[in-house]
């Protein structure tokens, strides 16, 4: 790159003016350090470089050089609550997110020295030398297991009660063999891994098996005795060795009043078009539904934790319409349309025994309620906005409100004429998810009595494209049996993630019908985290 810059200086090449780099120390207004590589420590598989730096001017980007040659720029805008608490008084310092974090494989270096310099460069080309210190690559080392523990972070204490999640990420050359959750000193169990984490592999690029880093476990402190503890993670490789990635104090307390029923509500989507069919006709019987009727279903999970000190356990399901319970698990019975029991508590989800093992119920532990739109608006419900919750109470009388207290939007409306008599669902992303490149949207999407004429994907009211449709779904077939062509309902929809600002997004999917009627099946929250260009 460059040897020497000169403050100030400016070079006339041709008829262009170009601006070069100022080279500078450290100034008053800016504040940061580099913590990693530590140069005591041999480095092999992944050199860490990781720090942060607060700067009022605008941070365009983050360098790492090797031996003053340039390798990679680094991931930047991390969190850092412990910078946030060391300078309080720093101007917009609950908006900044001052942290960075790169990985690079140590195996693209020689055995040796070798000098490792970050350099933080600003919107007004001004650089900032952070740090610069020499370390020792032995790529002979065996290196022990190594990542973040996430939840609970570094804030002081932690209150813990019922189900407490411990998550994170983990990794070694070698493969992951384990992730042990440890409470004074003693295994309570151990983390499910091997989860995405786009953000990991952001920061190591150059290794596949960061994509499929994240570990998680859901401790279930009712099995603890009450009092502050000590909670550790252990990461073990595939030859035995291990390493604690995190240690935090956390302080567990519980009692009926904090042992809430807990769960997900996986279906409707939030902002989903719900259509009903004979709006006219009200119900002559409990639950409201009309023979012949479209019906939307409502499906989730709820566990409960109160079991282990009293009486506890799910006792009940209600599902909500603006407040209003409409339906509930007292009208639990078969259904020949979905050959399932529905308006129902106890229906397998295995998927949610995996991630919380032993917990009371868990095999069993999802409910299904068959909503019928149409009914609804035919007993007064007004066409339009409104909120859906499910109340989950157990039997020692507390109760829990999913997927929370503000509930999930959605319209409602009578496919007469105005909409697209549209089903669907939006697998991925799934909410909160990290992407980065070029990642598959995929879903699946029905209309009463046809195929779409077209999905249409939008992300933060942008118009992305049209998304391929017909693929198998033999999953949607089974559950949606009452629906013709379901067998072949997916959709799929390819987009490059670098196109978009690395922040959050929304994904709206639209299902369009032969007369051009469009109708919303849902929308869903992601993240993107992309690595920043090369200069």
């Amino acid at each position: 790159m460059w040897r020497r810059v000169t403050r100030g200086l400016v070079l006339a090449i041709l008829v262009l003016f170009v601006v070069v780099p100022v080279l500078t120390a450290q100034t008053v207004e800016t504040h940061g350090a580099l913590e990693y590589p530590d140069s005591s420590v041999s480095q092999s598989g992944v050199i860490l470089v990781k720090g942060w730096f607060l700067d009022p001017a605008a941070i365009s980007r983050i360098a790492v050089y090797v031996d003053d040659q340039f390798v990679v720029n680094s991931n930047t805008n991390l969190p850092r609550i412990d910078v946030e608490q060391s300078y309080p008084n720093y101007p917009g310092i609950q908006h900044i997110a001052p942290g960075f974090q790169i990985g690079m494989l140590a195996s693209q270096f020689t055995n040796g020295s070798h000098t490792i310099a970050v350099r933080v460069f600003d919107s007004d080309n001004t650089v900032t030398e952070l740090g610069r210190r020499t370390i020792s690559v032995d790529n002979t080392i065996n290196q022990s297991p190594f990542g973040n523990v996430d939840i609970p972070d570094l804030v002081g204490i932690y209150n813990a009660s019922g189900s407490f999640p411990v998550s994170g990420w983990a990794l070694d050359t070698d493969g992951i063999a384990k992730v042990e959750v440890l409470i004074d000193n003693g295994v309570v169990q151990n983390a499910m891994y091997g989860d995405p984490r786009p953000d990991v592999a952001n920061t190591i690029a150059d290794w596949p098996d960061a994509l499929y880093s994240a570990f998680v476990a859901n401790v279930d402190t009712t099995r603890i005795l009450d009092g502050v503890h000590t909670l550790d993670v252990r990461a073990t490789d595939r030859l035995g060795l291990s390493r604690l990635i995190g240690r935090r104090t956390v302080q567990i307390f519980n009692e009926n009043s904090n042992l809430k029923p807990f769960g997900y509500v996986d279906e409707p989507k939030p902002n989903a078009v719900l259509y009903g069919t004979s709006c006219t006709t009200p119900p002559l019987v409990s639950p409201v539904i009309n023979p012949e009727s479209h019906i939307t279903p409502v499906r989730g999970w709820a566990l409960d934790l109160g079991t282990r000190t009293d009486t506890g356990r799910v006792a009940y399901v209600e599902l909500l319409v603006d407040g209003r319970i409409w339906y509930n698990t007292g009208d639990c019975g078969f259904s020949p349309i979905f050959n399932a029991y529905v308006n129902c508590y106890g229906i397998p989800r295995f998927d949610v025994e995996r991630y919380y093992p032993n917990y009371p119920d868990a095999p069993h532990s999802g409910f299904l309620f068959t909503m019928d739109v149409g009914a609804l608006l035919a007993l007064g419900v007004a066409p339009g906005s409104h909120v859906l919750k499910v109340r989950v109470g157990d039997q020692s009388g507390t109760f829990a409100e999913l997927p929370n207290r503000d509930g999930i939007p959605v319209i409602f409306q009578c496919a007469l004429n105005t909409i697209a008599s549209a089903n669907g669902f939006i697998d991925v992303p799934q909410t909160n998810d990290f992407m980065k490149g070029t990642v598959t949207f995929q879903g699946w999407a029905l209309l009463e009595g046809s195929v779409p004429n077209s999905v249409e994907i939008r992300v933060d009211g942008d118009f992305k494209g049209q998304a391929q449709y017909g693929f198998p779904r033999p999953d949607v077939a089974e559950q949606y049996p009452y629906l013709p062509f379901s067998q072949n309902s997916g959709w799929r929809f390819v987009i490059d993630t670098t196109k978009l600002a690395n922040s959050k997004h929304t994904v709206t999917v639209s299902v369009v019908d032969f007369r051009g009627q469009r109708t919303e099946i849902g929308s869903t929250v992601f993240y993107t985290q992309n690595a920043n260009p090369v200069p």
